[in-house]
Formats: C-alpha cells, sequence, structure tokens
C-alpha cells in the first residue's frame, strides 16, 4: 500500500507540474499530460504505473460526473433536451451499428467484437472539449446540447460496453434479457437519480453551513451510484440526474457563498481526477503498438468518425423532417470534430474480462485511438470553431465593461440586501453604494458606442426569446395553455433563435465581432 501511495503521489505531482505549464502556454493540459506521461514511460523516468479500472469505473468516474454536472444550467438541458436526448440514446446506438459495420469490414473482427469496440468508441469524453468553450465564447445552445450529451451519453455507452461483452463472451444475443437489462439501467438510473437528488436537496437546504453541505453532497455521490450500480441501473445517469436536481435545489435556496464553497470544492477535486488520469493514461500507451496495429488503428479511427457522422447528421436529419428541432450544420461539424476519446474509453476497454476473445487487440486499438483524437482533434479544436465561425470574435474592452458592469450592480442589490436586515449602517451603505454606482457608469459610458450596442442587441434579444421559451414550457406543463399551442409558439421563437444565430455567424460589416452567446 505504501509503495502505491508513493507511485500515486510521484505521478501526481509530476501530473501538476505538467497541468501548470500546460495552462501557461495556453495547451490542453488533457493533451499534454498524456504526451509527458508516455514519453517519461519511455525515456524510462516514470515506472509503468496501472491504472485500475475497477477504481476509475466505481470511485472516479461518479465524481467527474457529480462535478460537471452540479452546475450545469438545467433549464438550458431541458430547453435542449430533444438534441440531447436524440444523440445520448439513438445516437448513441446508431454510432455503436455504424461504426461496428465499418470495423468489421476494415479490420476483420468478429461482428460482435465489432459491436463491442462500437460501444467502446461510443464513449466521448468531453474535457478537450470544455476547455475549448471556456477560453473562447460560443453559441450557449451548443455548448448546452454537447454537455447535455456528454453527461447522459456515457451512463448509455457504458451499458452497451456491459451488453456487448455479454454477446462476444456467450456468441449469441439474448434479445429479450438485454432489452430488460438497457430499460433497467436507463429508466431505473433516471429514477434513483430522481429519488436521491430530492433526498440530497431537502439534506443539504437544512445544513448548518457550507463544510456540512460539502461534506452531504459527497455523501449523496457514492450512495447514489453504489445503490444504482447494486440494482443493475446506470450509476451514470443516476449520479448525473442527482447532481442536476441538487445544483438546481443549491443555487435556487443557499446563500451565494455556499453555493461558491461546494463549487469550489467539487471543481478542485475534478481538476485534480483529470490531472491524475489523463498522465496515468499517457503511461498506459505502449509506442511499439503504434507501430504492430497501425493499420487496424487508422481504420478503427475511419470507422470512429464514420459512425459518429451517420448518428449525428442523421439524428439532426430526423429531427429536421420532423419538423421538431434545428441544428445548423456547423454545429453539427463541431460535434463530429469533437468526438475525442479519453480516460473513460480506456478504462472501460481495461475492464473487460481478462479471458474476452480479441481483448488485447481491443485495448490496442482504444488506447492507439485515443493518443490520435487527442493530437489530432483536441490540440487544433480552438482553431477549428473559429475556422466554422462558430467561435466568437469578441471586444475584449466591451466584455470588461459588461463584466464590470454586471458584478457592481450585484454588488448593489447585495448592499441593499445588507442594509434592510441591519448588517449595514445607512452611512456606510451610501459609501459603498456610491463606489459601486461610479463603476456603472464609466462602464455603461464604455458600452454606449454603435459596435456595443449591437453586440448588446443580440445577448438582449436571445435573452428575452429563451425567457418566453421558459415561460411557454412552463405554461404547458402546468395545463395553462395547450401543449400544441405552446410547441407551435416555441417553434417560431425557435426559428427567431436561429436567425439570430445565423447573422452572429456570418461577419458583418456593421458589427463585426458580436458576441455568440445570445443563442
Amino acid at each position: 500500500m505504501r509503495e502505491m501511495l508513493e507511485s500515486y503521489v510521484l505521478v501526481f505531482g509530476v501530473g501538476a507540474a505538467v497541468a501548470v505549464g500546460a495552462k501557461r502556454i495556453g495547451v490542453p493540459y488533457n493533451v499534454a499530460l498524456v504526451i509527458i506521461g508516455l514519453l517519461l514511460v519511455v525515456s524510462n523516468v516514470l515506472p509503468h504505473a496501472p491504472l485500475e479500472p475497477e477504481v476509475v469505473l466505481v470511485a472516479f468516474l461518479p465524481v467527474l460526473v457529480f462535478e460537471a454536472a452540479l452546475f450545469a444550467d438545467a433549464d438550458s438541458l431541458m430547453e435542449a433536451r430533444r438534441p440531447i436526448l436524440a444523440l445520448a440514446a439513438p445516437g448513441v446506438a446508431i454510432s455503436l451499428v455504424a461504426t461496428a459495420g465499418v470495423a468489421t469490414l476494415a479490420l476483420g473482427l468478429p461482428f460482435s467484437a465489432a459491436l463491442l469496440l462500437g460501444a467502446l468508441l461510443s464513449i466521448t469524453d468531453t474535457v478537450s472539449v470544455l476547455l475549448a468553450f471556456r477560453s473562447i465564447r460560443v453559441p450557449h445552445r451548443l455548448a448546452a446540447i454537447m454537455e447535455g450529451e456528454s453527461l447522459f451519453n456515457d451512463g448509455t455507452a457504458l451499458v452497451l460496453v456491459s451488453l456487448t461483452s455479454a454477446v462476444v463472451v456467450t456468441g449469441h444475443v439474448d434479445y429479450v434479457a438485454t432489452t430488460r437489462a438497457l430499460l433497467l439501467a436507463i429508466v431505473g438510473g433516471v429514477a434513483i437519480g430522481a429519488i436521491f437528488g430530492a433526498v440530497g436537496a431537502a439534506a443539504l437546504r437544512r445544513t448548518p453551513d457550507h463544510l456540512t453541505g460539502i461534506l452531504t453532497s459527497g455523501v449523496l455521490v457514492f450512495a447514489t451510484s453504489l445503490l444504482a450500480e447494486r440494482i443493475h441501473a446506470s450509476p451514470v445517469i443516476a449520479v448525473v440526474v442527482a447532481a442536476l436536481v441538487v445544483g438546481r435545489a443549491a443555487r435556487h435556496a443557499l446563500e451565494p457563498s455556499r453555493v461558491l464553497a461546494l463549487q469550489g470544492f467539487w471543481e478542485a477535486i475534478g481538476f485534480s481526477i483529470n490531472v491524475l488520469l489523463f498522465v496515468l493514461v499517457g503511461m498506459q500507451i505502449d509506442a511499439r503498438m503504434f507501430l504492430t496495429e497501425a493499420g487496424s488503428i487508422l481504420a478503427a479511427v475511419v470507422a470512429l468518425h464514420v459512425g459518429r457522422a451517420v448518428a449525428v447528421y442523421g439524428c439532426f436529419a430526423i429531427l429536421r423532417a420532423l419538423g421538431r428541432e434545428q441544428v445548423p450544420i456547423r454545429w453539427q461539424h463541431v460535434m463530429v470534430f469533437g468526438n475525442i476519446k479519453g480516460a473513460l474509453s480506456m478504462a472501460a476497454v481495461l475492464a473487460l474480462p481478462a479471458d474476452l476473445p480479441h481483448r488485447a487487440r481491443l485495448i490496442t486499438i482504444v488506447f492507439g485511438i485515443t493518443f490520435i483524437t487527442l493530437m489530432t482533434q483536441a490540440l487544433p479544436f480552438r482553431r477549428f470553431l473559429r475556422a466554422l465561425n462558430v467561435a466568437g470574435g469578441t471586444d475584449d474592452a466591451f466584455d470588461a465593461a459588461r463584466a464590470r458592469l454586471i458584478a457592481a450592480r450585484r454588488g448593489q442589490t447585495e448592499l441593499d440586501a445588507m442594509l434592510g436586515t441591519g448588517l449595514l449602517s445607512r452611512a456606510e451603505h451610501a459609501e459603498r453604494r456610491a463606489a459601486f454606482q461610479r463603476t456603472i457608469i464609466e462602464a455603461e459610458t464604455e458600452l454606449r458606442t454603435p459596435e456595443a450596442d449591437a453586440a448588446d442587441d443580440v445577448i438582449i434579444d436571445g435573452a428575452v426569446l429563451t425567457a418566453q421559451k421558459a415561460s411557454l414550457l412552463d405554461a404547458a406543463r402546468r395545463g395553462l395553455v395547450a401543449s400544441e399551442t405552446a410547441e407551435r409558439e416555441i417553434a417560431e421563437i425557435d426559428r427567431r433563435l436561429l436567425k439570430i444565430s445565423a447573422a452572429h455567424a456570418e461577419p458583418a460589416a456593421h458589427a463585426p465581432s458580436l458576441p455568440p452567446e445570445a443563442t
């Protein structure tokens, strides 16, 4: 145990140093960690530290999923539920079958083993994508779709990995048992997540401080995951649903300081685990495998992208034909190119039974694809977004002025609340409020230019339309208007939102740098 702890501390120390350097030079830290991990093993600087798949799947994965979902915008995910569900349910199945079909022809694998490979490659790894989204501004709806797909895709894909590995072992498919297991995993995961989320939200509201709140959230993560695992439901889906419920309740019921403490704790834990995982991923890759299986890896990369393209373009074509959803083709390109593999795919393939047929070859192919997609897709992802005009240029001066304006107005609101509760004297309130007012006047002066007004129009129009859409959804749920009427009005709002998005995506002489977040 001591030796294992020492090796992991050494790996984590190297990972922390690499992550700091990568962030300073603007390189995605996960890519840098994989490369450095590989180089250190090849040069015998570090020992070949084992990546325990059970630790990843049982301990690390629930934490990473909870951290990602806890402060996701549940309302935005609800509004984008059709494309999210299309990609996370039928999209995963389509990707699996399409990838398996190409892999069978290109790699000579039996179809059952090719199905397992397709399931392994259906697992998304959005660390690189979300890092790019945080560094440059992209349409809010695009970010919501990709974040929501990631949250629910992994649960569906891991269930399919389990089912397809059973097919490889037994050599036949029991359609009744498979369907029953799939429904239990998905429906059971949602049900357990909703129940534990409601219980966790109620407990969180009653915790006396941020320390007990953090402790409660930690218990919630593993209680949800372990119970879901015990009844053969999907732990990932259960944790995602629970985190969305708890996160929404925390933002509405807790004071800002406690929300920030909760967010800071889970963000630090999630980042630490990602650092450890990605450097361990690099240390699992055997450079010699690229020579022995180079052809198979390249063919599998083609199969991966064919399967993803069929799933993304096919699902959205069907939604568009049904009149349910219109997703810009540029966004679809981003979803295809952003199909990057990472630690979870590697952990899933390592967790396969040791006596599974074709296991060694599947491990080699998945490891090779992970390395190639990180190098060829994660590194240039931000440039790809800019080339498609999906990532918006934004004027830093306008953005900074808008940030100061928002922060100052929020500060005045807090001062007014403190005055009302007697925590602040009238004299101190007036002095501090006046200081904020000076900041507000300066920021508004900077923002009252034709270019800034054009940018504000896009933001305001998008925010107003989104609010209107949310109110219609709520009215339909409460029975105030007929569902058909609400859907017609929402479809019209969606068309107007798409027009704003399209207008922003095209370079315009009068407004060259409208911020894309309005959609």
